[in-house]
């Protein structure tokens, strides 16, 4: 198989981990990784980048927040098919979600809060207090919680703890897909990563890293829905400065392009 074919497996991998994380999507990332052909080909900091992000990516896909968030989900489905009951705090669905919960408590603990891992672990925090929200609701019979209301907020808990979980492995293997392109004589796309500010991610082209800014709207610059500013590191000027579209779907797009980044 080509240089080409086997970076472009690796990136398929990375889209399908950021897309939705599970056990599945890790595995075809590790396989893609473990594929690239490394001695006597890169350097030995594209081999240890490699060698780095397989064993995070296997930290990862073992922790055990995948089966408490699995369990998490079962339990409220158990719950919706059995209807209210009381008392709230040691209802099974409750539980299991303050499990999940605190174990995104315990993720972010390992991050200064202003790094990128830290934010994927607040967002995960936020869902899962929402999930509790949602949960509680439900078994107080409050009628705003409808059980296809608590099942979507039990997934969108379950789909940004497994995202957090696996963030910073999946920034790793990004990281080492660029280092061994590089190192193919291949022109190197890398893929998006967290600007470290918010509504902002970088992306390595080529020999230079650009940064990718979304701002507010601003009507004086006849920018509804805001502009996407593209800075260069490499030169320090900016290369772009685009009006984004009103267009639903596509402001749709942006917006959930920046909460997987």
């Amino acid at each position: 198989m080509s240089h080409f074919a086997l970076i472009s497996a690796v990136h398929a991998a990375l889209r399908a981990v950021t897309i939705d994380t599970t056990t599945a999507t890790l595995d075809q990332l590790t396989r893609a990784l473990a594929d690239l052909p490394l001695t006597g080909e890169v350097t030995d900091g594209a081999d240890q980048a490699v060698r780095l992000a397989l064993d995070t990516i296997s930290q990862a896909r073992d922790h055990q927040l995948f089966p408490a968030v699995q369990e998490m989900e079962d339990k409220v489905a158990a719950m919706l098919t059995d209807g209210p009951a009381t008392p709230l705090h040691s209802h099974a669905a409750m539980q299991a979600v303050i499990q999940a919960l605190g174990l995104c408590y315990t993720g972010s603990e390992d991050w200064g809060t202003d790094s990128a891992n830290h934010q994927a672990w607040e967002r995960a925090k936020y869902a899962g207090a929402y999930t509790i929200r949602a949960v509680s609701g439900f078994l107080y019979e409050e009628g705003q919680f409808t059980p296809r209301k608590v099942t979507k907020q039990a997934e969108e808990f379950s789909a940004a703890a497994r995202r957090a979980n696996a963030y910073h492995a999946r920034g790793l293997a990004s990281t080492a897909l660029t280092m061994v392109a590089h190192d193919y004589g291949l022109f190197v796309i890398g893929t998006r990563l967290s600007g470290g500010e918010p509504h902002t991610w970088t992306r390595r082209i080529g020999s230079d890293t650009f940064k990718f800014e979304v701002t507010p709207p601003d009507l004086y610059r006849a920018a509804p829905a805001g502009r996407l500013i593209v800075t260069s590191y490499r030169t320090g000027q900016r290369v772009h400065d685009l009006a984004l579209s009103t267009d639903t779907e596509r402001s749709r797009a942006v917006a959930n392009g920046l909460f997987l980044i």
